[in-house]
């Protein structure tokens, strides 16, 4: 990952959004990273991968509650509170 200053960004901005979809640019501000820039497909995946993996961790949550004796309601039952006619 290329990391490059504030200044040195803005002055160089088109090469920095071309290093960008490349791969990813830390931009600093007083020798700390502030922002990264990466290329919009890339972002939507890493988006899309971290979603897929807080979705299975509290799956997995759920499980071990279920597991250690936590109380659990039947589709049935769910379906008839919700006024929801199953076939």
């Amino acid at each position: 990952m290329n990391t490059i200053p504030a200044t040195v960004a803005r002055q160089r901005w088109a090469q920095t959004l071309d290093e960008a979809r490349r791969e990813p640019v830390t931009i600093t501000q007083h020798g700390r990273g502030t922002v990264v820039i990466l290329d919009a497909d890339m972002a939507l995946r890493a988006l899309a991968a971290l979603e897929d993996a807080e979705d299975a961790a509290a799956a997995e949550a759920a499980r071990a509650e279920t597991e250690a004796g936590a109380p659990t309601t039947s589709l049935a039952d769910l379906a008839a509170e919700l006024g929801i006619e199953l076939r």
